[in-house]
């Protein structure tokens, strides 16, 4: 094979390509043709820079190259470069990733390789002589190139000047492929994501009709990471089962990607002893293929963030100070802020004033660098740091940038001030917001569709069988209209909140999703259970539990839907919130009185007598802690306002228990 040839293979088959080369550079080392043998060597490092999975002989050749680049011929090939020059365009990309292989970014000097990089840049204007595959491959080096160094400008440049070729030349559907994955990465990267699901879908079609196994890989592993950001692990055990599936018929290198996306699937999961073999195996096959220290940070990083969530935080403080002599740059910035939030972990139980100290200047490190992923692979740990953090009041808009964008569920599921899309008030008039800010409804079109939403927040945000729903919101209704009804309420629904994801359906039930949806009754009813259970228990100290009180009372604004005329299950509902703000009023009350706390339980029982002026046992205990306080005449009115109270709103007076406390406070007998 002749060295157009080998060239021409880099993308559709790398490996022959590289081999080819190879022995192309050994018969001009034979034959002493050092114009040959470089231009062999270029190849094989431009080989090596176009997917960076294998670098085996990477010192050898690189080695080779550095020797051949004399500066002092700079400028000449600078100038064959920008106008177009296919040898020195090609030696011009494999000067740009000659760095990156040999793992040590100051082996040429970083002004020269602007130079080269503008130079080539130029080149790829006026390359008529150069194949459309090699342009290819010098078009992602800059890619590359101009991306480590955040240069969208530039990016944008050879992205246009290589779109432009894509309809003038012929590509493999391989090379396509390789174009489009590069584009896409890019895209995901900068938070383009139009650019992103144009470039999956031209790349997804490419696979299906030729059969791409290699980028099918790389597209399955990217999106592995898109489906742990969001925390969509049903779409990721998919995703795992598929990579299972061609693992067998791929080359070592694209090995490594597989085995980190399973690696990073199975520790969100919370198997970390699989996780960790699965790492263990990568970090093997990395040794194999020579890759630089550098590259494998990341699968070092996995090691550590799984090591940490079993708490084996020395262990994983080790493997990530391993990492420092590799590290440069922002990279190792990144790696000292991991090492920062580990150490932060490794006190959260022992020495909790010094990981609330440790964590302030982590997540200022953190902000700075704008690295929300810390810990990624171990959410429920990043999760408490983040609820430490929002109770301190470090850094709050960024520790809610990084509960958004990597979807974190909050550890105690009835924290409102946990950021969510969607916060739902049914406790008293219904409130609705969105990302914090509230939105009303208007219209005879919205009517249903909140009727479902207040529903499903009454009955603890579900899941509710559809039949249940229907029988609910449609009871008139012939039997197939309900059906359809229920799903226009759904699609309205999930309109009006903008999150389409809040709302659940599933094996005919209906729900809402609480790691989308923050609903106080369902606050409400998990605080009071939570406080009546551990005062029962009379293990903690009251001022321990005092919090939690606070924050349960005052989620219960008033009854369910305020005064709305409430019929069926939402009935039912409301007298079981009732019950339920009664039963933690009484609870929380008696155990102040016990203490001997008065003026604490007669604030509660004032608070709770203004909230629900019609639940007649809160005036009673209200009543007796002042008349026990020796307070007679603030229980007579107390009896006065219940007996107005009852008698204007309900027609009814007070019962023959709260009467017996009006005459204990010197009200006179009511008649028969």
């Amino acid at each position: 094979m002749n060295l157009t040839a080998a060239l021409a293979l880099l993308v559709d088959d790398e490996l022959r390509a590289r081999a080819a080369l190879e022995a192309l550079f050994a018969q001009a080392t034979l034959q002493r043709d050092d114009a040959l043998a470089d231009e062999a060597a270029v190849g094989i490092l431009l080989g090596i820079g176009l997917n960076y999975v294998d670098f085996r002989g990477r010192q050898r050749w690189c080695g080779y190259l550095h020797e051949r680049l004399d500066t002092s011929e700079a400028s000449a090939l600078l100038t064959h470069a920008a106008a177009g020059d296919p040898a020195a365009m090609r030696r011009c990309g494999a000067a740009l990733v000659l760095p990156y292989i040999a793992d040590d970014p100051s082996l040429l000097p970083p002004p020269w390789l602007n130079q080269v990089a503008q130079a080539l840049l130029r080149g790829l204007h006026h390359s008529e002589r150069l194949p459309p595959s090699q342009r290819l491959v010098l078009a992602k080096v800059l890619f590359d190139h101009f991306s480590m160094q955040l240069d969208t400008t530039a990016v944008s440049r050879v992205q246009a000047v290589q779109q432009e070729r894509l309809l003038l030349d012929p590509l493999s559907p391989a090379e396509q492929a390789q174009w489009w994955l590069l584009v896409l990465g890019h895209a995901e990267y900068f938070g383009e994501m139009e650019a992103a699901r144009q470039a999956r879908q031209r790349l997804e079609a490419l696979v299906e009709r030729h059969g791409l196994k290699a980028y099918r890989t790389a597209e399955l592993c990217g999106e592995m990471q898109l489906a742990l950001r969001e925390r969509q692990l049903d779409r990721a055990a998919r995703i795992d089962r598929e990579l299972e599936g061609l693992m067998p018929e791929l080359r070592a290198g694209f090995l490594v990607q597989c085995l980190r996306a399973q690696a990073s699937y199975r520790a969100f999961r919370g198997d970390n002893a699989m996780a960790l073999a699965l790492t263990d195996r990568l970090l093997a096959l990395c040794g194999d293929l020579e890759v630089p220290e550098r590259d494998q940070g990341a699968y070092h990083g996995l090691r550590a963030n799984i090591l940490a969530a079993t708490g084996r935080f020395d262990d994983a403080l080790r493997v990530l100070q391993g990492l420092r002599a590799s590290q440069t740059g922002s990279q190792a910035e990144i790696l000292e802020a991991m090492m920062a939030f580990v150490e932060v972990a490794a006190r959260l139980d022992t020495q909790p004033d010094v990981a609330l100290d440790r964590l302030g200047s982590a997540l200022a490190d953190a902000a700075r660098l704008g690295y929300t992923r810390f810990l990624m692979t171990a959410p429920a740990l990043s999760a408490r740091l983040c609820q430490l953090a929002l109770d301190a009041g470090i850094e709050p808009e960024f520790v809610h940038s990084v509960i958004r964008d990597r979807h974190l569920s909050a550890p105690d599921p009835t924290r409102a001030d946990w950021p969510r899309p969607v916060a739902v008030q049914v406790l008293g008039p219904m409130g609705l917001s969105r990302q914090g800010t509230p939105i009303a409804s208007a219209g005879k079109a919205q009517r249903k569709p909140l009727e479902l939403l207040a529903l499903l927040a009454a009955h603890g945000g579900g899941p509710l069988g559809s039949d249940q729903v229907i029988d609910a919101l449609w009871p008139s209704l012939e039997a197939d209209a309900p059906k359809a009804s229920l799903e226009m309420a759904v699609s309205r629904l999930r309109k009006l909140l903008a999150c389409p994801e809040a709302v659940l359906v599933s094996q005919g039930t209906v729900a809402l999703d609480p790691d989308l949806v923050w609903c106080d009754a369902v606050a409400f009813e998990q605080l009071s259970a939570r406080l009546r259970e551990r005062l029962a228990a009379g293990h903690a100290p009251l001022d321990a539990l005092a919090h939690d009180a606070r924050r349960l009372f005052g989620l219960y604004r008033g009854r369910l839907l305020g005064t709305d005329t409430l019929t069926g299950p939402m009935r039912l509902a409301r007298e079981r919130l009732s019950l339920t703000y009664l039963q933690s009023i009484e609870a929380w009350g008696q155990a102040l009185e016990a203490r001997g706390d008065w003026p604490g339980a007669l604030a509660l029982y004032r608070q709770a007598v203004g909230v629900d002026p019609l639940a007649e046992p809160l005036h009673r205990a209200l009543m007796r802690a002042l008349l026990v306080h020796g307070e007679r005449a603030e229980a007579l009115r107390a009896y006065r306002r219940c007996c107005d109270a009852l008698g204007s709103a309900l027609g009814v007076g007070p019962g023959a228990e709260t009467q017996a406390l009006g005459r204990a406070a010197g009200a006179p007998e009511l008649p028969a």
